[in-house]
């Protein structure tokens, strides 16, 4: 099947390699939670990287908001513009007494799908971003919005044009959501969860009608510039002492500090951690090193509890070593948590290759096992990887 991606990370691993030509797309997000982003990430990605063309139909920002949109996350609208990429079909400027600006002018909600459809035909094999779904429906009431989404899908449909529906879903009736849930291919609900007092952002794909929908939850944020990430709340980065923990977290995360603060209400010392953030192919992590002396380890449980996954990091010519690397996992209770570890110093005189670590350490489970050399730089995009991979594993 012939697939056309997101761009928007992690979604199109979970459809399988992106969405078929054709096919139409419902973001439905609760109300607080901007689902326009994911729409103007998609057709700006696929107008830069895959030279295709596309409109974006706006009845809640007018086009200068929406341009001003794109600068915030670092994309590129004016170029396309000027080129006619992309054009607006403005159907709020008028109302907002401000001069239209697009390729096609609506100045009245009951005409869309007259002045849609023409514009469909004109993109064909593009995509076309239509928001959003609940202004037509307190414009020109559900029946009327259900029939003029069922006439844009099938122009879509006949000139092989992904259709990207943003809908905001109020205090509407469950039989309307489901009907509009009914006329589209595929549907992502964007909603949000609390954690202790912090709430975090989840997309979850729970239609798809050419690949197994997993319903799985992925934390998202908005990057400024960057758009929607992958959002992973921790990452642990433990092991022995002097294994190059300290190396790894600036590795991965360059601008990572390491910060001393008294731990009285533990033990009275100076606890030293390393503490980041990282953004990698769509994934943003806060990132937290541990210290490997025996005397702090009452620290690991606490750090690891809210984690979602773990880097034991390993001195790979230091097999005396591998049985503490045990006992901090076993401290951190990461048997639970997806985990890789890192051999680090691979490319020192004596180091192990990792069937040999494997061998050594005698895991209960198939963990992976990734050489590094986190001094060089070398290896570390494996493991994050090999990581990630693990975590979100469709």
């Amino acid at each position: 099947m012939d697939l056309k991606k997101t761009y928007i990370p992690r979604l199109d691993d979970i459809l399988g390699g992106g969405v078929p030509k054709g096919t139409s797309m419902l973001f439905q997000a609760m109300p607080g939670i901007v689902s326009d982003v994911f729409g103007y990430q998609i057709i700006s990605q696929r107008v830069q990287l895959d030279s295709e063309i596309g409109f974006i139909y706006t009845n809640t920002r007018t086009p200068i908001e929406i341009e001003r949109v794109f600068d915030k996350y670092g994309w590129d609208l004016k170029t396309p513009l000027n080129s006619s990429q992309i054009f607006f079909i403005d159907s709020i400027s008028g109302m907002m007494g401000v001069p239209p600006m697009g390729k096609y002018i609506i100045d009245d909600l009951a005409k869309t799908e007259e002045i849609v459809i023409p514009a469909i035909e004109d993109i064909a094999g593009g995509t076309a971003v239509i928001e959003n779904i609940a202004t037509l429906i307190d414009s020109i009431g559900a029946d009327n919005t259900i029939k003029c989404i069922k006439m844009l899908n099938e122009a879509a449909a006949k000139h092989e044009v992904n259709i990207v529906y943003l809908f905001t879903r109020w205090d509407y009736e469950d039989q309307l959501v489901e009907q509009l849930r009914n006329l589209v291919d595929c549907e992502i609900q964007l909603f949000s969860i609390e954690e202790k007092v912090m709430y975090r952002q989840v997309f979850m794909v729970v239609k798809s009608n050419w690949t197994r929908a997993s319903k799985c939850k992925t934390f998202f944020e908005l990057a400024e510039p960057g758009g929607v990430m992958v959002f992973i709340p921790k990452l642990l980065v433990t092991g022995p002492y002097n294994a190059g923990k300290t190396t790894f977290v600036h590795a991965i995360a360059e601008k990572a500090v390491s910060v001393e603060r008294q731990a009285f209400e533990l033990f009275p010392t100076t606890v030293g951690l390393d503490i980041g953030h990282m953004d990698y192919k769509g994934f943003s992590a806060d990132v937290f090193g541990t210290p490997g002396q025996e005397r702090f380890d009452l620290l690991l449980e606490p750090l690891a509890r809210e984690s979602i996954g773990t880097f034991i990091i390993i001195d790979s010519t230091k097999p005396d070593t591998f049985a503490r690397a045990k006992e901090m996992i076993n401290m951190c209770q990461a048997e639970a948590l997806p985990k890789v570890i890192v051999a680090n110093k691979h490319d020192l005189p004596g180091a192990l290759t990792p069937d040999e670590i494997k061998k050594r350490m005698a895991l209960w489970e198939d963990v992976p096992i990734v050489p590094v050399s986190a001094q060089k730089n070398e290896g570390v995009d494996k493991a994050l990887d090999t990581l990630f991979d693990l975590i979100y594993r469709v």
